[in-house]
């Protein structure tokens, strides 16, 4: 379980997502419409804070593309289910179902740290604890997948997580799903983004100081990685 140091720690990072959450949710929701120049959108972002508390990645794509970003993303957000900080009804899957799909073909997203950083979905933190619950949560992902090109999206990119520099217990939990992801999410449609080398070593370079959330550097990081995916 949880270190008294990793439990303060997360409880940091909570408390710091949800003194943004409200200002940046509604900073980063969006019409499908030109603006400033650039081309409508035709993408979405749905996920937690590694898209929401800063807003960074959506800003860099803007800018690097000349096109629009919607973005329902909210911090503190599950797959499944919800928390104090994020309600069931802003879920991952409820962001998408809630979005405007008007002009909408791409689907950048994440989904599933906060499962485990803000619920109790295993009864220790180990990959073999664990198994019943990122089983769920990964068939949570393929059915929201499934809805997604049903709706007509031709692309989907997932942005797997790296491994932060705090709760060093959810390290081989995030190894195993990673791997995981990559290794199933081709047959489903799914653009896996693998985040992991970029940041190993760079963590103090590229995270806040949480040691969870990308800084400006660590997002240009992410967006950099999601780009070639587009």
């Amino acid at each position: 379980m949880y270190s008294t140091f990793t439990k303060v720690r997360l409880l940091g990072a909570v408390i710091l997502a949800f003194v943004f959450v409200t200002g940046v949710y509604a900073a980063n929701s969006g019409g499908g419409g030109g603006s400033g120049g650039r081309a409508a959108a035709n993408k979405l972002i749905v996920g937690d804070s590694i898209f929401a508390l800063s807003g960074a990645i959506r800003s860099d794509l803007q800018s690097d593309l000349n096109e629009n970003v919607n973005s329902a993303a909210k911090s503190g957000c599950q797959m499944i289910g919800g928390n104090n900080i994020c309600s069931s009804r802003s879920a991952v899957p409820a962001q998408y179902a809630g979005a405007s799909k008007t002009g909408i073909k791409t689907i950048i997203m994440d989904g599933g740290g906060n499962d485990f950083l803000l619920g109790n979905v295993c009864p220790a933190l180990t990959v073999a604890a664990c198994q019943q619950s990122i089983q769920a949560i990964e068939e949570a992902i393929s059915t929201l997948a499934a809805r997604m090109h049903s709706d007509g999206m031709t692309k989907i990119v997932f942005l797997g997580y790296y491994n932060g520099s705090g709760a060093t217990q959810l390290r081989a939990i995030n190894d195993y799903n990673c791997d995981l992801k990559a290794s199933t999410y081709p047959a489903q449609g799914i653009t896996y983004v693998e985040t992991r080398p970029s940041f190993a070593g760079r963590e103090s370079q590229l995270l806040n100081s949480d040691g969870i959330h990308p800084n400006a550097q660590g997002s240009r990081v992410l967006t950099d990685l999601i780009k070639p995916n587009l």
